[in-house]
């Protein structure tokens, strides 16, 4: 680990919040705000929250600089993104918006978060779109393999996870998106483990949309996420919400003639950002991707890839653990998987969570607990888990 030497993790964590011997590694759900982050984020709330709309005008500039921000972070252009409250708002305002029809196709997963389970199968009842689901397996070949085989002509769209959230593990992203568009699919990539975790490139992959989770890795506000719309894609969706913000202009003036109204959607991706917004929000935004730019992400990622690795390597070399993520980074991600003999992964959260103050989450299948490794995970936390199992272990 000596390149994880260069990096400042001390001072790292001396800017987060006193945890009270809590060993936080379940940024995968929920990261936690930098104290420089909240102090930013704060001042501007505190100035909205006293001052009400005579503060907006000062605070407008946050909701241009947040989607300038999030752009940067993924190669996207501004008008390719919208803010959303979370990475499951994405995946709604995609799968409520495309004009599917009764026999259409949508491929997903076998290891998909409610995000996309949940509206796939609504869109099954109320739409009569057959869900047609592949694996996600360790071996990305299986994975690839299993995916072109749920793809027919009538695949309209395929929705799936970068990162499974439940294994950790990575996909073929790049090619399974090239396969699903030579079809003539779309593809929605939930990017809700991998926005701000690992390195990701929205033009090279080339998905139509993608959406992520600011809360987790980027630490931001929470109830906050982005959805990312191909600039050539944007107009092949229909919002099903629409307030304030989602329209080019309203002819007031023909209210009168109401069967003469045509209305235009706003011509970029913050169409999606209907009614009232906190400039708060965007602000708090701002804060928490400048703070990691200032890191660095190539350290950042380096950093999350050596301590997973050694986590990985001193839960193989316990007795009675089984991980079950993928060993290799490339097929992996800052999730990680892993189960203890005799014991199932509910009880395993549980006394972690409250005999050793170690923040994680069960997973239902497989059967285990996830561990998040974040930007300021450190070795002292691997220690931790190690402690702790060998004392549930017994």
């Amino acid at each position: 680990m000596a390149q994880t030497a260069t990096y400042d993790i001390e001072k790292i964590r001396a800017a987060l919040p006193a945890l009270a011997n809590v060993t936080y590694m379940n940024s995968g759900t929920e990261g936690i705000m930098a104290e420089p982050v909240r102090e930013a984020y704060f001042a501007v709330l505190e100035r909205f929250e006293q001052y009400g709309h005579y503060a907006r005008k000062e605070l407008d500039p946050q909701f241009a600089l947040a989607r300038e921000r999030l752009a940067a972070l993924v190669n996207a252009e501004p008008s390719e993104t919208s803010v959303t409250r979370s990475g499951t708002d994405g995946c709604s305002f995609v799968l409520g918006a495309f004009d599917f029809k009764a026999g259409d196709q949508l491929v997903i997963s076998d290891q998909e978060h409610p995000a996309i389970l949940y509206p796939a199968f609504a869109l099954q009842r109320t739409a009569g779109v057959e869900v047609r689901r592949f694996r996600i397996d360790a071996d990305p070949a299986i994975t690839l393999e299993s995916f072109a085989a749920q793809l027919s002509p009538r695949t309209r769209l395929v929705a799936f996870s970068h990162v499974s959230c439940e294994t950790g593990i990575r996909v073929p992203a790049a090619e399974m998106i090239r396969l699903a568009q030579a079809q003539g699919a779309r593809v929605l990539l939930d990017g809700a483990q991998t926005v701000g975790a690992i390195p990701v490139d929205f033009k090279a992959l080339g998905p139509d949309y993608l959406t992520g989770s600011v809360h987790k890795w980027l630490c931001g506000p929470k109830g906050t996420g982005v959805l990312y719309v191909r600039q050539d894609r944007l107009d092949e969706l229909t919002p099903r919400y629409v307030g304030g913000g989602s329209l080019a202009g309203f002819p007031y003036d023909a209210l009168d003639r109401p069967d003469q109204i045509r209305v235009e959607f706003a011509p970029a991706a913050s169409r999606f950002e209907y009614g009232m917004r906190s400039p708060a929000v965007y602000a708090g935004i701002v804060s928490a991707i400048d703070y990691l730019n200032g890191i660095g992400w190539s350290a950042i990622v380096d950093h999350e890839r050596q301590i997973n690795a050694l986590l990985k390597q001193r839960l193989l070399e316990t007795p009675g653990v089984r991980v079950q993520t993928p060993a290799a980074w490339e097929n992996s991600s800052a999730l990680l998987n892993f189960a203890v003999d005799g014991v199932s992964g509910h009880d395993l959260s549980a006394r972690l969570w409250n005999d050793f103050k170690i923040v994680q989450r069960a997973v239902r299948d497989p059967d285990g607990v996830r561990l998040s490794t974040a930007y300021f995970s450190a070795p002292q936390d691997v220690d931790r888990v190690i402690e702790a199992v060998a004392a549930i272990r017994g």
